[in-house]
């Protein structure tokens, strides 16, 4: 009898305990940064816009203290480029936030867009050197970005990457939202992994995260965990962390104003 009331008795406590813990672990934990005046562009996902990464740039500016929210970089339709804001040489930590009118465009087209952009930060403030966070597609772009200028003394390096429920299966980006099933994954993963790890810049710092739901699906909603995960085969020459938060806040659209995801990054860039 003694030992059934204990039993019945450390259940309940046990999963409170481990509530706790989640909850604890989803808290932005107190952050000391490091003003390196290094710059962070951001790039929002598939039908994002300057929403989509605001509430991120305000928190780490104006909340956290982290860094200085600077320039936005509106690229029109026909790839022009509009700035606003300003970009103080002693800034803290500068937050740069490209932002593009067709935001329904191809990869292809958003990564000549960026390199356009990134060209224009290195010419007019002579930026050397930039940390990245690539929503969902925008991390897309910056593997493009750093497949094809990433050692090209015209652009600017990039010293970190964030990749935010980015997916890594390179099929995920050939009709845009719509679901593309493939024959022979596994095999044309293997080539497509060991092809383009030989061309990316083996210095970058990588960190990247994604979400699992728990709703059976194993994904954020959007972006599997599978295909989260297999950015560790693309980036096998560089330092890679990886989070995958188990949760059902950790939804594809939601990830950016997740507490833990801010600690992760601040963690990551700046500590």
């Amino acid at each position: 009898m003694l030992k059934r009331f204990s039993f019945t008795i450390l259940i309940p406590l046990l999963l409170v305990g481990a509530s706790v813990f989640i909850l604890i672990k989803m808290q932005p934990a107190p952050l000391k940064v490091t003003n390196r005046h290094i710059p962070t562009v951001f790039i929002h996902g598939y039908a994002g816009n300057d929403r989509s990464f605001h509430g991120m740039i305000r928190r780490f500016s104006e909340k956290y203290h982290w860094g200085t929210e600077s320039l936005h970089i509106r690229v029109d339709t026909s790839g022009k480029l509009h700035t606003q804001g300003s970009y103080p040489t002693d800034a803290k930590n500068p937050l740069i936030n490209i932002v593009f009118d067709d935001n329904r465009a191809s990869i292809a087209q958003q990564s000549a867009w960026t390199k356009k952009a990134m060209r224009y930060l290195k010419k007019h403030y002579a930026i050397k050197k930039f940390y990245a966070v690539g929503h969902s597609m925008g991390g897309g772009t910056w593997i493009s970005y750093l497949a094809t200028e990433g050692d090209n003394p015209v652009y600017p390096m990039a010293d970190k990457i964030v990749f935010l429920g980015v997916p890594f299966y390179p099929e995920e980006y050939l009709n845009g939202s719509e679901e593309v099933v493939i024959d022979h994954a596994s095999y044309l993963h293997g080539r497509f992994a060991k092809r383009i790890s030989q061309v990316l810049p083996k210095k970058t710092q990588i960190l990247i995260i994604g979400g699992d739901i728990l709703d059976g699906s194993k994904s954020d909603g959007e972006v599997s965990a599978a295909s989260v995960r297999y950015g560790k085969k693309i980036f096998t020459k560089q330092q890679l962390t990886l989070h995958i938060l188990k949760s059902k806040d950790a939804n594809h659209s939601a990830l950016h104003e997740l507490p833990i995801v801010d600690n992760y990054i601040g963690n990551f860039l700046w500590r």
